[in-house]
């Protein structure tokens, strides 16, 4: 089977919710050397995609998307065993990035969360999913359990985003704020939300926050107390 007709099949196999047939499709793809970034860009996501836009509707319910989450994880799991992604932290390369991600406390939302976590896993930046409804001072022991590059806060719904707030104190009262890149993602995030809340930046999509994290990265764009003059 040609690439573009395995993306075609792992799409419908997830809109199918077939988690059997995921699985198969995603062997299928690592065994022809496939990249774990184009199965996840080109298969994946874009199924998750449109089970999200069917929930929107009213055309799919709740319990689709938890599915489809799962089979997700499952998925990602089969190409980047977590297992080995914290063995690999232990033993990284000078240079290697890696990424703590959770969900912020009140919020139990973890497919958006999932999808940038495997976004930044294909990219070849380690990524290590802490949960949901995730209280700050889990972010903190995260970090310094793991030295992360990179601390991603998700927040969906509307009244707990400022918890990304309570976040960034967190970590500055811990001293290890300045050690991070720390950015937010969830609804009607703004730049100058990110500035209120002490965030680096935020991705409205997987795609935009692994391409505004390799712009700071590259020092291509500015991080928060490069934006922000302290009174």
């Amino acid at each position: 089977m040609i690439r573009k007709e395995i993306f075609q099949e792992l799409k419908k196999a997830i809109t199918d919710l077939d988690d059997d047939k995921v699985a198969a499709l995603v062997q299928e793809c690592m065994d022809a050397g496939v990249t774990t970034l184009d199965v996840i860009v080109k298969g994946l996501a874009p199924g998750l995609t449109v089970i999200g836009d069917e929930y929107a509707r009213n055309d799919r319910f709740m319990s689709d998307l938890m599915i489809s989450g799962q089979i997700m994880n499952d998925a990602i799991e089969k190409m980047l065993p977590t297992g080995d992604v914290v063995a690999s932290i232990e033993h990284r390369k000078p240079g290697e990035h890696v990424m703590v991600i959770g969900t912020v406390e009140g919020d139990l939302h973890n497919i958006g969360k999932r999808i940038v976590s495997a976004f930044f896993s294909g990219a070849g930046i380690k990524s290590i999913d802490i949960g949901e409804d995730k209280p700050a001072s889990a972010f903190v022991e995260a970090i310094k359990k793991y030295k992360p590059t990179i601390v991603g806060a998700s927040a969906i719904i509307g009244p707990v985003t400022p918890y990304c707030g309570v976040i960034h104190k967190a970590m500055v009262d811990a001293g290890v704020r300045d050690d991070v890149i720390y950015i937010t993602g969830g609804w009607g995030m703004t730049p100058e939300w990110c500035d209120e809340v002490g965030a680096d930046t935020y991705g409205e999509n997987a795609f935009v926050a692994l391409d505004r994290v390799q712009a700071i990265l590259k020092g291509n764009a500015r991080r928060w107390r490069d934006r922000v003059k302290k009174k």
